[in-house]
């Protein structure tokens, strides 16, 4: 069950090209309240200022400020105000050149200048923390462990093991429940005649089953998809290091679903109150109450197990694959 993991993105040695995001462009002519508007929008803290289709330098909210503090009124124009002595980059230097370059001039942004003052793009701190990649997350992600790795997908595309993994793992929860009913049934059978209930048997086989899932190694790999999930969905780095601090119980994980079914089922059909109506309105009341820290409860103790690292690894590598589609 190895998985390669694909090189991680590092801002630091990545070339600039690949960091720098496109930003919306304004002229010298244009009025400071049209530069206030365009830095809302974009949010990068600085405004590329394009003469005659060559990058002139650079509009911060820093400049505004001095340009209204010197009687400037948010109709006039913003050329005075352009930082046109700012230092540029060139496409192909690296995040570390970015990094230091931010560091001594004290600011906020710097422009990726090609030849011939083509404008490239911006480069930001915060991109040199959280490049591009982490903001095109989708924000939910379902997923399933099977005894091959991880599959997981955004219903609009897919990463990981593939379909007839799917179908292999359906088989293994088979031979899992199908072990836990004949070991829970010799069980059942060494009881006193008096104890022998149809849902003491039923319980039984639900323990036994979950307690051979419990031992198995599908259970780690259902936890390294559980934490790889996490990991996608709260914008955090798809690294071993990162995912193995997730938590293994998702709300979102069909376990939850389970016991919320068994619990309706269970308090509907029961023979206590007599009154269907009754029992109906109970069951309803009991599953919206507890099928959520039930369900977390039977994942840390019986779908889940905490997943050693080639576990996680096979997370790792089904994420990776799912935000590279």
């Amino acid at each position: 069950m190895n998985a390669r993991l694909t090189p991680r993105l590092d801002p630091v040695t990545e070339p600039l090209y690949r960091l720098a995001v496109a930003a919306s462009v304004i002229s010298p002519s244009n009025t400071l309240r049209l530069a206030a508007a365009r830095l809302a929008e974009e949010g990068l803290g600085a405004i590329p200022v394009i003469q005659d289709h060559q990058y002139m330098g650079l509009v911060t909210e820093r400049d505004l400020a001095r340009a209204l503090a010197n009687g400037a009124t948010p109709d006039d124009i913003i050329e005075p105000w352009v930082r046109t002595q700012d230092p540029t980059l060139a496409p192909a230097e690296t995040g570390a050149a970015a990094l230091r370059m931010l560091v001594e001039h004290e600011l906020t942004a710097i422009a990726v200048v090609a030849p011939e003052r083509h404008f490239v793009g911006l480069v930001t701190p915060r991109l040199l923390v959280a490049p591009v990649e982490f903001e095109s997350r989708p924000r939910q992600v379902g997923g399933m462990a099977t005894p091959f790795g991880v599959y997981l997908t955004t219903g609009a595309a897919s990463g990981g093991v593939p379909m007839w993994a799917l179908i292999a793992s359906g088989a293994y929860m088979f031979g899992l429940f199908f072990v836990g009913a004949h070991v829970a049934l010799f069980a059942f059978l060494a009881l006193p005649t008096k104890a022998q209930i149809p849902w003491i048997y039923d319980l039984m086989s639900f323990v036994f089953f979950l307690l051979a899932l419990r031992l198995s190694p599908l259970a780690k790999i259902h936890a390294a998809e559980h934490m790889t999930v996490h990991a996608i969905e709260q914008n955090e780095a798809i690294t071993p290091e990162v995912v193995a601090r997730m938590p293994r119980v998702h709300p979102r994980c069909g376990t939850n679903l389970a016991i919320g079914a068994s619990l309706f089922l269970g308090v509907l059909n029961s023979p206590w109150p007599a009154e269907q109506e009754l029992r109906l309105l109970i069951a309803v009341l009991v599953t919206v109450t507890l099928f959520r820290p039930l369900g977390s409860f039977v994942q840390m103790w019986g779908t889940t197990a905490p997943a050693k690292a080639k576990h996680i690894a096979l997370g790792v590598a089904a994420g990776r694959d799912l935000l590279q589609k």
